[in-house]
């Protein structure tokens, strides 16, 4: 009998744990660039916020019209030119915000399934370390909504 109520009392604080993880990060600033109809891939921009107590590591992401999301990031060479490396995953600490930005980090949507038109809305959710996700609509745009 015991060992049932353990288990319980486990299932239950682990989904409580990720009720928690989830409602303390804060997607901000969120959009896809947009692209030419015949484009398979499109890149994703968010700023980050954890407001929690603990570090939050983002480990993947994932959208209906994306076969694939990965996390990149941007780095200038010595020769001028910009390098795409993948990261396996983004650490955000208690009380602090990563962003996301063209030129930067960024998300990218590959193997699209369809290409989604400027003004349109597409839901990209974040997956965190610990099997939770956060989700958010993001605007498709021909610049950062900041800009307008």
């Amino acid at each position: 009998m015991l060992k049932v109520f353990s288990k319980g009392a486990v299932l239950v604080s682990a989904m409580a744990w990720a009720a928690t993880a989830q409602a303390e990060l804060v997607l901000s600033e969120a959009w896809l660039r947009a692209v030419p109809p015949v484009s398979p891939t499109m890149a994703g921009y968010v700023t980050v916020t954890n407001t929690g107590e603990a570090a939050v590591a983002i480990t993947g992401a994932h959208s209906e019209i994306a076969g694939h999301v990965m996390l990149h990031d941007m780095t200038l060479q010595k020769d001028g030119t910009r390098k795409m490396a993948h990261l396996h995953h983004v650490e955000i600490p208690a009380g602090g915000s990563v962003s996301f930005a063209p030129g930067a980090m960024h998300l990218m949507l590959m193997h699209l399934s369809r290409v989604p038109a400027e003004g349109e809305r597409v839901e990209l959710c974040l997956e965190l370390r610990g099997g939770e996700t956060v989700c958010r609509d993001f605007p498709v745009s021909r610049s950062s909504p900041s800009d307008a």
